[in-house]
């Protein structure tokens, strides 16, 4: 059956970026930012003013746990994940940020787009440093996290912990994703470090019910030798193209983010029609071609 829908008088961005607000703060703290500082130096014993330096420039620090060892096979990455800590320090300044809108407000756009949808089960793949949880969780939803990184799960956990919140936690590096469980899966900013594309939507379909909604993005950056090493995929395509034939429908885009429905049942002739039309669609071709054609309009506005 699909999601349910009420009819409530629907909430305003700024209510929304409260909600945001009063989800992030902890301890006495008003400001997200100050806030966001005060738990990292917390957790890393570590001044306020370390931990907004270490925020601040995440990105040296990743670079040096990249290339501390060789990153060249699915093990490695696995290793990679699983210890870095300049994430944390990145992401829970990220979405400080969002607050401002210095960045995008990814969860708080998401939340728009299924206001009036019954919390349910949620759950937040690719979770990070649990700040979309702590959000769905305040718009009333039973909260999930799942993560490959052991760092940031151990500091997720603590976080919730300590606001006295209870979740579920899922170790991403093996399939431990229950069956027909989740209303509404999110994954911002993660779709592009999953190694194996079509495996992962696999378990996400089967992890949610019938109906159910499932948000992702796609950060594709061509690889350097710096900043992106740990983008595995310069354009969305190897993603997109598998989705709708593992059994998802194709909803309405929010901005950057793909919106996909759980199908009840897909089909023998769907499946082999999407599988078709999406790899013409969704290749390093047609990826080319779009590119050109971006950097042309943005040239001629």
């Amino acid at each position: 059956m699909n999601a349910v829908f009420n009819k409530a008088v629907p909430r305003t961005r700024e209510e929304f970026k409260e909600i945001w607000r009063q989800s992030l703060v902890v301890d006495g703290y008003t400001d997200p930012r100050e806030s966001a500082l005060h738990e990292l130096a917390l957790y890393f014993n570590i001044t306020p003013e370390e931990a907004k330096r270490r925020a601040e420039h995440w990105e040296e620090e990743s670079i040096a746990e990249w290339e501390a060892k060789p990153r060249d096979n699915d093990d490695a990455l696995l290793d990679f994940y699983r210890t870095q800590q300049s994430w944390i320090f990145d992401t829970v300044w990220y979405h400080a940020q969002q607050y401002y809108e210095v960045q995008p407000p990814e969860s708080i756009m998401i939340a728009e787009r299924f206001e009036g949808m019954t919390p349910g089960e949620h759950l937040d793949f690719g979770a990070g440093p649990g700040s979309t949880s702590l959000f769905f969780h305040q718009l009333g939803w039973n909260i999930s996290l799942a993560d490959i990184s052991t760092t940031l799960q151990e500091f997720s956990r603590w976080r919730l912990e300590r606001r006295g919140i209870e979740a579920k936690y899922y170790d991403t590096s093996t399939p431990t994703l229950p069956d027909n469980t989740f209303d509404l899966i999110t994954a911002c900013d993660v779709m592009v470090h999953v190694p194996h594309p079509r495996q992962t939507l696999e378990e996400l379909h089967r992890a949610l019910k019938v109906g159910g909604y499932l948000v992702f993005n796609v950060d594709a950056r061509p690889r350097s030798a710096r900043e992106t090493q740990w983008h595995l995929y310069p354009y969305a395509y190897p993603v997109l193209r598998p989705v709708r034939s593992v059994g998802f429908a194709k909803e309405k885009r929010l901005e950057f983010f793909h919106v996909f429905r759980k199908l009840e049942h897909s089909g023998f002739a769907r499946t082999q029609f999407v599988t078709l039309y999406d790899t013409c669609r969704y290749n390093v071709a047609v990826s080319k071609v779009g590119e050109v054609v971006r950097a042309y309009r943005a040239r001629n506005k």
